[in-house]
């Protein structure tokens, strides 16, 4: 027993019980050793300590989801983080049987899995804290306490880097007080991996407990915020490993105002107003020279509460924006699009305010849209994925030529349940055959001529499920005019237009 009651492990290895519920995160298993080296860490106690950390996330999600406010009331902030510390422990998994695997080489994984997995604000920052750890731990076999409080120096100033208009109260503060609790400790002589984390883990919470006095709509809503509860928790699991603690001491306490789930308080619309939230889109772009800070200052301009991080061939973006729609165009020029989510903010605040789950990723239910549905073209899993979450009602696969039948659409349109059917192509070849449709069909059928992807997710920012279907039809043309999409095909054949002359497989 310690000093405060609370058990040490044996020294022989325990598997730690995880969720298996089938929750986001769920697959992390923890395997917790008996107390770990107290001066040096190898890759495999860094890999170690991660799993016991992600299993109390884990565990919190929920809680943590519940005190989410800031900077948009979504309610998804747990999750949001449990899938970006899953996503780098898998992208680490590989490493998990060699005994001698260098720190180094743990923490570059992890990093790397967490900015290819980041999801949300909260998410992409925390990458980028583990990309600051990779830093701090770069060419280094093993950690020594002094490495581990460089790391977390490291993992602050990236994350403050990493924002474009950082804000007091967050989980900003929260890594730099764990920052400065690590290196005060660190720097006392004869100082531990455990004497660093316990810093570490003391500052961070006093970090966490100033943040209602730092952002008042946190001290107005009586929560502290819900991302630097996070980062608490994860430092939390690193000094329970580091000490051999067989079970996690709760660290998150659920807001005052917590009732059926996910607490929310019920004067909220006071603390945010009427805000028109949005789209939270996220997605990953893939290209070669990209230039990081021009994109930066490009889709700064295009919303809020901007993350955008990477280098010139990988580049994470998260952003608040009106219309997704023009964020996807300019990052097309970047280079290709993986991974793209877009969640619709208004909807989720209002779940929320109504004590009620906040809506899957997977989309907006039909019954959403009453009388209307909205049917859109388009070819492979992602794109038809944003395009659900967008509320497009049912999305037909348009191949890899983008050219369904007109049969097809027909059928799509048949099979919809709403005597008003709204059809966007997506895509010219398309819009002949959905011309077609409106004289082959008994329904209300209006087609709102959108020649990319791009500009569908334009129109269906601007669909109101309260407007009839002339005031649709017309919102959501004005809005895909605004997009303008260059689009890249590889030549089947030996061609010349207009004078150039193009080689099969040449873009």
């Amino acid at each position: 027993m310690t000093a405060n009651g609370q058990q040490r492990i044996a020294p022989t290895k325990t598997p730690v019980p995880v969720a298996t519920d089938g929750a986001p995160g769920a697959a992390v298993l923890a395997t917790v050793p008996g107390p770990p080296p107290v001066a040096r860490w190898s890759g495999s106690d860094l890999l170690a300590a991660l799993r016991v950390a992600a299993t109390d996330l884990h565990g919190e999600r929920a809680t943590i989801n519940a005190l989410n406010v800031f900077p948009v009331p979504d309610g998804d902030t747990g999750t949001n983080m449990d899938l970006t510390v899953s996503a780098a422990l898998a992208e680490a998994a590989s490493l998990a049987d060699q005994p001698d695997v260098a720190a180094s080489d743990v923490a570059a994984k992890l990093a790397r899995g967490a900015l290819l997995g980041a999801r949300g604000n909260s998410g992409v920052i925390l990458s980028q804290i583990f990309r600051g750890l990779a830093q701090g731990m770069a060419r280094r076999g093993s950690l020594e306490p002094r490495d581990l409080a460089r790391s977390f120096a490291s993992a602050s100033e990236m994350a403050y880097s990493a924002v474009m208009k950082p804000v007091e109260g967050t989980m900003l503060t929260v890594i730099r007080g764990a920052s400065d609790g690590a290196a005060a400790a660190a720097s006392v002589p004869g100082a531990t991996i455990p004497d660093v984390l316990a810093g570490a883990l003391a500052s961070s919470e006093v970090a966490l407990a100033s943040t209602p006095q730092l952002l008042d709509i946190l001290r107005q809503a009586g929560v502290v915020d819900a991302g630097g509860q996070g980062v608490v928790t994860l430092i939390a699991g690193l000094d329970r490993y580091a000490r051999g603690i067989a079970e996690p001491t709760r660290h998150v306490e659920p807001p005052r105002t917590a009732v059926t789930g996910i607490a929310f308080d019920e004067s909220f619309t006071d603390l945010h107003g009427s805000d028109d939230f949005g789209y939270c889109t996220n997605f990953l772009v893939i290209g070669t020279g990209i230039d990081v800070a021009a994109a930066r200052t490009t889709l700064t301009t295009l919303g809020d509460s901007a993350v955008i991080v990477g280098d010139d061939t990988t580049l994470k973006v998260h952003i608040h924006a009106d219309n997704p729609g023009l964020v996807l165009d300019y990052a097309l020029s970047l280079g290709d699009l993986t991974e793209i989510k877009i969640d619709n903010m208004q909807q989720q605040s209002r779940a929320l305010r109504q004590t009620a789950p906040v809506a899957p990723p997977a989309g907006i239910p039909a019954a959403t849209f009453g009388r209307q549905v909205v049917l859109a073209v388009a070819a492979g899993a992602g794109l038809a994925d944003a395009l659900r979450s967008m509320g497009a009602t049912s999305v037909i696969d348009g191949g890899a030529t983008m050219n369904p039948s007109t049969e097809e659409l027909l059928a799509a349109v048949e099979a919809s349940d709403a005597a008003e059917v709204i059809l966007l192509p997506n895509h010219p070849n398309v819009i002949m055959a959905a011309n077609q449709v409106r004289d082959l069909t008994e329904r209300s059928l209006r087609i709102v001529p959108t020649r990319s992807v791009p500009q569908g997710i334009a129109a269906l920012s601007s669909f109101n499920a309260d407007a009839d279907l002339a005031a649709n039809v017309a919102a959501m043309g004005a809005a895909m005019a605004q997009v303008h999409t260059v689009q890249m095909s590889t030549a089947a054949r030996d061609a010349t237009i207009d004078g150039v002359a193009v080689r099969a497989g040449q873009a």
